[in-house]
């Protein structure tokens, strides 16, 4: 019996749309995992058909189209909503990507996506701008030594040591600093920007991996509003 006898057309269509819209991120995985393609090459997913045999999935900013084979094939057409989430899970798994417990409100609504950026607050540009004027004291006090025989500016201001106290305080806190804060990063990208679907090299990547490298621990609190903010819009759509 061809497909088309067991799929009903209102149904399908139900199924891309529904995968289109909500889970987008969830077809990008398994597209990395079962296709082997990188994450530029599977981002921004469209599906456009699905069977009992396969399912079709467009990259449009690569002009491909891709084929997703189901192993075993379905055997009833109701059995495509269990196996996606499945193939999600494994494609999580493979990717090592942290799976969220999945109960059933959270299949309705898919892996949490964040596509913006939240720049810093007012309590959050204060620390922002104090890292900021960190490295750039290092570079021009230390490294391209602008103070050289004008050591009484901060003779007179700085009461531990002078120009000589300033001057070693800033060169021993510098690797400690570095390394603190591109650990920080290393993390963000870790626990949150992978796992709610951040491109990775994208625009919003790079300012979120660059505000956390400058203020640290502020991007992650920022990161967890717009992540919940976008789960929030999740479940109202829904």
């Amino acid at each position: 019996m061809a497909d088309e006898e067991l799929i009903p057309p209102p149904q399908k269509l139900g199924t891309i749309s529904h995968m289109n819209e909500d889970h987008r991120t969830d077809l990008q995985h398994i597209l990395q995992w079962s296709n082997s393609l990188t994450e530029y090459e599977a981002k921004e997913p469209e599906m456009v058909d699905i069977n009992l045999q396969f399912m079709t999935i467009k990259t449009p900013h690569t002009g491909r189209t891709h084929y997703v084979k189901f192993v075993p094939e379905l055997a009833f057409w109701s059995e495509r909503r269990g196996r996606l989430v499945d193939m999600t899970r494994a494609a999580r798994v493979g990717l090592g990507l942290e799976i969220p417990d999945h109960d059933e409100e959270e299949e309705k609504k898919g892996v949490v996506t964040v596509r913006e950026y939240m720049p810093p607050r007012p309590l959050d540009w204060v620390i922002f701008l104090a890292v900021v004027f960190y490295y750039v004291n290092y570079l021009v006090v230390v490294k391209v030594g602008v103070l050289e025989g004008r050591e009484w500016v901060l003779d007179g201001v700085w009461p531990w040591g002078g120009h000589g106290g300033w001057v070693w305080l800033t060169k021993m806190i510098f690797w400690p600093v570095i390394g603190i804060h591109l650990a920080e990063a290393w993390w963000l990208e870790r626990s949150r920007l992978r796992k709610f679907g951040v491109e990775r090299g994208g625009r919003v990547w790079w300012l979120w991996m660059g505000s956390c490298f400058v203020e640290g621990g502020m991007a992650f609190r920022r990161f967890d509003i717009v992540a919940r903010r976008a789960g929030e819009k999740g479940g109202k759509r829904d």
